[in-house]
């Protein structure tokens, strides 16, 4: 699975990673482990309501949106 990321995102991510390295680190890594394996052990669960096409990720505090 491919990851695009929106121009949203990547400004999100520089910011976090001004603040916090380890934590955008963190991010990425969930993200490629889960494109590289959608049915492993991610915490990521379908929205609900007018969302319901988008998932979230969780990765520490942090809950990253996304679709597929």
């Amino acid at each position: 699975m491919e990851i695009q990321y929106s121009e949203k995102a990547v400004k999100q991510l520089k910011q976090i990673a001004k603040r916090d390295k380890r934590t955008a680190s963190r991010i990425l890594t969930a993200l490629e482990n889960y494109a590289g394996n959608p049915k492993g052990n991610a915490d990521v669960k379908v929205l609900k309501g007018k969302h319901a096409v988008v998932k979230r990720l969780r990765v520490g505090d942090y809950r990253v949106i996304f679709d597929r």
